[in-house]
């Protein structure tokens, strides 16, 4: 693997690890636990607009907080 494929792989993952810390809880499903604003805040949709670009857009975590 080449350093910029690698370079986007982490990217990718970090890109992942934001959305995944500011995704809503179910005891506030339209606010964001960490920027304590109305969802989508700007990490997450900055977060989300890189992977757009990287084709991965549709990607949401794993788990339900």
């Amino acid at each position: 693997m080449d350093e910029i494929a690698r370079i986007r792989a982490r990217l990718v993952l970090a890109a992942r690890v934001i959305i995944t810390d500011h995704w809503p809880t179910t005891d506030r499903p339209d606010w964001c636990p960490i920027c304590n604003c109305p969802w989508k805040c700007w990490p997450l949709a900055t977060a989300y607009a890189y992977l757009r670009l990287e084709g991965q857009h549709l990607w949401t975590p794993p788990h339900a907080r």
